[in-house]
């Protein structure tokens, strides 16, 4: 199931099935036409042809912003398939994180399937936010010496200097110190924008060996030096490294 950028023909085939099937069943995507023209113009809407006719589309190069299959072609992976060109764009590109809106909530099932979690407004009648943190994992070198980091991801309110402030994630991780002084971390540690509670900017703490080598915003310079990178795509912060103080 080869997973391919839209052409007009193709957005005009899926907007032919769409006005279909909300026509006999009065659900789908069809009042949402103009989000799919303007992915077109954008350059981010994949579909899937069986033959030469599009019968499955996807709004979005990472995150899905929306998913649908042809009625006839459904329950045959094609949504699988585009779950997957989107996840191997993500892992190319260096994203992140995928967030998503599950609607309707009926979807919910299909990506939570996929590995995601729900996170934001949990209740009953709420809507259904969910989303996938990519994880990276990598071989230290051995017979390096080694250092025991923890990096916690803060509210704002943290620098404040008014007071204790608990984390909103903390992750002690191992380091191999390289012969410049820098420490390669045995996974990827990312931090999520999302998650500071007042909608503010995230902090950042970075300890090595109980040393505090950076506690600020994480999109501060000072952070970017002690080894932060921002992922703009994924709506994170995350480190590979922690640079070495000198640098």
């Amino acid at each position: 199931m080869d997973v391919v950028k839209a052409t007009p023909a193709d957005l005009a085939a899926v907007l032919a099935w769409l006005e279909r099937e909300y026509a006999e069943d009065g659900e789908g995507f069809w009042c949402n036409r103009r989000i799919i023209e303007n992915a077109l113009e954008h350059g981010d809407l994949w579909v899937i042809r069986r033959g030469v006719e599009a019968v499955a589309v996807q709004v979005g190069d990472y995150a899905a912003d929306i998913v649908s299959v042809r009625k006839d072609c459904r329950r045959q992976g094609l949504g699988d398939a585009l779950f997957a060109a989107s996840l191997q764009r993500a892992m190319n590109d260096n994203v992140n994180v995928l967030s998503i809106e599950c609607s309707p909530r009926s979807s919910w099932t299909f990506w939570q399937r996929h590995g995601f979690e729900r996170y934001g407004d949990l209740s009953e009648w709420g809507k259904i936010t969910a989303r996938r943190i990519l994880r990276r994992s990598f071989g230290l070198p051995a017979n390096l010496l080694t250092a025991d980091i923890v990096i916690g991801f803060y509210p704002e309110t943290a620098t404040y200097g008014r007071g204790p402030v608990p984390p909103i994630a903390s992750h002690r991780i191992r380091g191999s110190r390289l012969d410049d002084g820098t420490i390669m971390l045995e996974r990827r540690v990312i931090g999520l924008c999302d998650d500071e509670p007042e909608g503010k900017d995230l902090a950042v703490k970075i300890e090595v060996d109980g040393e505090v080598r950076c506690f600020c915003k994480a999109k501060y310079e000072e952070a970017e030096e002690a080894g932060v990178t921002r992922d703009w795509k994924g709506g994170a912060f995350y480190l590979d490294v922690v640079e070495p103080t000198d640098k």
